[in-house]
């Protein structure tokens, strides 16, 4: 008997109704947790923020008498004593994601820090904050799921599928915009199809412009050949893109740093921004150099890089040289790369634009997991043996995968959370403990997947997100004293925000509950695989 995952199609619509159904299959799970967890990684501040609360404390302690050129001033003092000989100084100024003065130093080929209360400048002790990747997992799970360049490669190759479903899914569209404005409900495989296609359609320029732009964020990675034809490293092609001034050597004559802190005027006058961080290179050299940055391009909210910075003599004030916000270097180029990068980590518009992005993920998360639950429920009304006799082992692979994708990295993720709250806050190597905790729990998902029947895997996988996403704030509650009503009453929303999104999940989960308890399917598993003429 002809396989007929393998027959040829004889038409382009054919073609591609078998690429995108295929192909989408292949890499759908990836896919939903790379968009997933992408959509999460969209509120890393806040998440990280939520993860640290002895942060959220400190920060309700300040009074407000706050100056950037004191907490410069006392952070100087501070490097004077516990930096000397050091080969650089930062100092990172507070901001909305973090109320401590950071400052780092790197000396005998070690890098270390400290804080200080940014009001009176005293050191905040190494063990106030737990020890946590935050927000930050998630996006170096989104990006290289943790796999370091090996993870990007494997990203990267990801995106081009995605772009290559995109493509293929509206050649095989006869009514995209017809399917903009149909969805009906409680109809099995016609409302995963609509659910499918409207969260497809409703969002296609978005997906495409995330997709594209995922690629372009680490260009040279994907396409280094033109630089290091021309260069000896990428790091000497950044220095010329950038047009950056020519390094200061060291000249082994010892110069007191002068005060920073009268730097800062001086830079917010010209750049006309207010200065995020300060790095001194060669302190206590006569060749030292300060380098004063404008705020992150976070915090511009412009569509366009607009980050200025100054470069000081840090012995004498001398301005060196200067980067304008207005100014991009690099050409036209580099400052399409930037767009690009921006388009795709939302850096631009502030709070609006995040939550239309997170809509839009949502979205597009929906997508690609429903269109893996339509291949499966398909295979629940038509058994076409594409597999001959292990039709049915794949089909039961593809329903375990299935569950696990969808359910259970939502289960890993939300146990992210509370593995941050019931890890102990002073363990050594917690914040690994709680990546580990992310990905024992997504395994555990996929055992269960394996061991239950479908109906009921689904069923208690979708009542453990809605148990754990409905009483997170209960366990903040009892973990620390802080809880959701208080937030709201201070006008913490970026707290509040965590754990009201949690409920809305859980809420969502109960509802998905009820729909699946109303539903009686068989399995595509318990088909027996028939002969069936392929529809024309």
């Amino acid at each position: 008997m002809k396989n007929q995952m393998l027959d040829r199609p004889h038409s382009l619509r054919q073609s591609m109704a078998w690429l995108h159904t295929w192909g989408g299959l292949m890499a759908c799970w990836a896919l939903f947790a790379i968009f997933l967890t992408g959509t999460i990684c969209l509120f890393e501040g806040p998440i990280t923020q939520w993860m640290k609360p002895e942060r959220t404390e400190r920060m309700i302690g300040h009074d407000g008498d706050y100056s950037s050129g004191r907490a410069v001033a006392f952070a100087q003092n501070e490097l004077a004593k516990v930096a000397r000989g050091a080969h650089y100084w930062t100092i990172g100024l507070p901001n909305e994601d973090d109320p401590d003065v950071r400052i780092y130093w790197l000396a005998n080929s070690r890098r270390e820090g400290l804080r200080l209360d940014p009001v009176n400048g005293a050191r905040i002790p190494p063990g106030a904050d737990r020890r946590t990747e935050g927000g930050y997992h998630f996006i170096t799970f989104h990006h290289e799921f943790h796999s370091g360049v090996v993870g990007s490669w494997i990203v990267g190759f990801l995106a081009m599928a995605m772009l290559t479903a995109l493509v293929s899914g509206i050649i095989i569209h006869k009514r995209i915009f017809k399917d903009f404005f149909t969805f009906r409900p409680s109809k099995g495989k016609r409302s995963w199809l609509d659910a499918h296609n409207v969260a497809g359609v409703l969002t296609l320029p978005f997906q495409v412009m995330i997709a594209y732009t995922g690629l372009t964020l680490v260009y040279s990675l994907y396409m280094p050949a033109a630089i290091l034809t021309n260069y000896p490293s990428k790091d000497a092609y950044s220095a010329d893109l950038l047009q950056k001034p020519a390094h200061r050597e060291e000249s082994g004559i010892a110069a007191p740093v002068m005060p920073l802190d009268r730097l800062l005027p001086v830079a917010e006058a010209r750049l006309k921004q207010e200065i995020s961080l300060i790095h001194v290179e060669h302190p206590g050299d006569s060749m030292a150099s300060a380098f004063v940055y404008g705020p992150e391009p976070s915090a511009l909210k412009q569509l366009a890089p607009g980050r200025g910075l100054i470069h000081f003599d840090a012995v004498t004030g001398a301005m060196l040289d200067v980067r304008l916000p207005e100014m991009p270097r690099g050409g036209l180029a580099q400052l399409t790369q930037e767009v690009l990068s921006a388009l795709h980590e939302a850096t631009f518009g502030g709070i609006i634009i995040k939550w239309l992005y997170f809509v839009a993920g949502i979205a597009g998360t929906v997508m690609i997991g429903s269109g893996a639950i339509l291949f499966e429920v398909k295979r629940c009304q038509r058994a076409l043996g594409e597999f001959g006799g292990a039709t049915p082992r794949v089909y039961r692979l593809i329903e375990i995968l299935n569950i696990a994708a969808i359910t259970g990295l939502a289960i890993a993720c939300i146990g992210y959370f509370w593995a941050n709250r019931l890890i102990e806050a002073d363990i050594a190597g917690r914040a690994d403990l709680e990546v580990r905790a992310f990905f024992m729990l997504w395994i555990l998902g996929l055992v269960h997947a394996a061991a239950r029947p479908r109906r009921k895997a689904w069923i208690e996988q979708l009542a453990g997100i809605a148990m754990l996403c409905l009483l997170l704030p209960v366990l903040n509650a009892v973990t620390t004293g802080d809880h959701v009503i208080a937030q709201i009453g201070r006008g913490d929303w970026r707290n509040a925000g965590v754990e009201l999104v949690a409920i809305a999940f859980g809420l969502t989960a109960i509802g998905m509950i009820g729909k699946i308890r109303t539903k009686k399917t068989l399995s595509p598993s318990e088909l027996r695989p028939v002969r069936m003429q392929a529809v024309k």
